[in-house]
């Protein structure tokens, strides 16, 4: 039986902006991931605008924290804080 990661908590972490742009690129490839945790991290602009741009026609994904240096929502369709 397969299992699937569908929520992601790395929230406290001391994430950078390097460890935002890796979980970035797994979110392109990754297509079950419904909650994502960033929050409290220190991912800044970089990290920041690597997950947005991960994100972008991902309709999977519901809910994402400190995916935004300034807010918790992310603008595309289908994300809520």
């Amino acid at each position: 039986d397969q299992q699937v990661l569908e929520k992601l908590l790395l929230g406290q972490n001391q994430i950078g902006a390097e460890g935002a742009k890796a979980v970035a690129e797994a979110l392109k490839v990754n297509g079950v991931l419904t909650t994502l945790d960033l929050g409290e991290n220190k991912i800044g602009d970089g990290g920041t605008i690597a997950v947005e741009d991960a994100l972008k026609g991902n309709s999977v994904l519901k809910k994402c924290w400190g995916c935004r240096q300034q807010g918790t929502h992310i603008p595309t369709q289908g994300h809520t804080a």
